[in-house]
């Protein structure tokens, strides 16, 4: 969604002069700017002080400022920074792969420039009748680099929060009927016996990866949006961009236990070439599908088509994953 007005113009060409000045927009810029900036908002959100927009300073000049005057905290916009400047420097060696440049962080660290770039999203790739397999194991690949380096670590799997997560969307009255999703609760419960407690690899993580956050840009996949970045189970990177698979019509055939096409889940992760537990894969696709099903609530599904269909789609991918069972 793409708001025109709705944003403090004042603040945003206070933040375009303060970058204009900066020794990071003077090496941006070298000739400097001859009209004041055009911006566009580029984000949905409703608040005037927390907002993406593009910023047009003339030939040469095509930026993006995030800005967020919330208290600095994890998931600000200083965070995003410094993830996007670290990120940066796993793609060295990598000419097709790569991350938005992370311009200027303001002084007060409220609000960050970087590079705009004309491209389309892999989600909006993913509807154009795009070679979704090649795309999946390009964003496999990408996602492979910025895990692999610095120190491994790892870090123990505890479920706790989901099952916690399923009790409180329960308790609120879900537009779905106990008797369909109790017993899918039920598995998970079942299946997670296995998994809880055991230690898998918890690298440098984007901890919002989905198809929306890359940029295919001529030959090269770009990340964006890091806000959320950080030691994190590698796992959820990888639930995190298949679950985005379930908004696509699939034959029964094609889908697999973790309730996503399994050719697609094998590209990402033959493009990504490091071990996987499947079972914690196919564990947390169904356990974050069933979430975002059971946060459909009566009001919700009543008053937005959007969410009778998403509703519908969940639905529809979740019988055939718990089906293996």
């Amino acid at each position: 969604m793409q708001r025109f007005f709705d944003f403090d113009s004042g603040l945003a060409e206070a933040c375009a002069a303060e970058f204009l000045t900066s020794d990071a927009g003077r090496a941006a810029l070298p000739m400097g700017t001859t009209r004041p900036a055009n911006f566009l908002r580029l984000d949905g959100a409703s608040a005037s002080d927390r907002c993406v927009l593009r910023m047009d300073l003339g030939e040469g000049g095509d930026f993006v400022v995030k800005l967020n005057r919330m208290p600095r905290e994890a998931g600000s916009t200083a965070t995003e920074y410094r993830a996007l400047r670290q990120a940066a420097r796993r793609f060295d060696l990598q000419p097709d792969l790569g991350v938005v440049e992370a311009l200027y962080l303001s002084r007060d660290e409220t609000f960050m420039v970087s590079r705009f770039h004309k491209a389309h999203t892999l989600w909006e790739r993913m509807h154009h009748d795009a070679p979704l397999a090649e795309l999946f194991q390009h964003a496999g690949r990408w996602l492979s680099v910025l895990h692999s380096h610095g120190p491994a670590e790892e870090g123990q799997f505890w479920p706790k929060w989901i099952f916690d997560r399923l009790e409180q969307l329960h308790a609120r009255g879900p537009q779905a009927r106990p008797a369909r999703y109790r017993p899918m609760i039920r598995t998970l419960r079942q299946q997670v016996d296995g998994l809880r407690g055991r230690v898998f690899p918890r690298p440098f993580c984007h901890g919002d990866f989905h198809p929306r956050n890359l940029l295919i840009d001529g030959d090269r996949m770009l990340g964006l949006d890091m806000a959320d970045a950080g030691q994190k189970l590698a796992v959820y990177d990888i639930v995190d961009f298949l679950k985005s698979d379930y908004r696509f019509d699939a034959s029964a055939e094609e889908i697999d236990a973790g309730g996503v096409r399994r050719h697609l889940r094998a590209a990402l992760l033959q493009g990504y070439g490091q071990p996987v537990d499947d079972a914690l894969v196919t564990f947390l696709l169904r356990a974050h599908m069933l979430i975002r099903w059971l946060e459909i609530d009566k009001a919700r599904f009543a008053d937005l088509p959007f969410q009778q269909n998403k509703y519908r789609q969940l639905e529809e991918r979740l019988d055939l994953a718990f089906a293996f069972t």
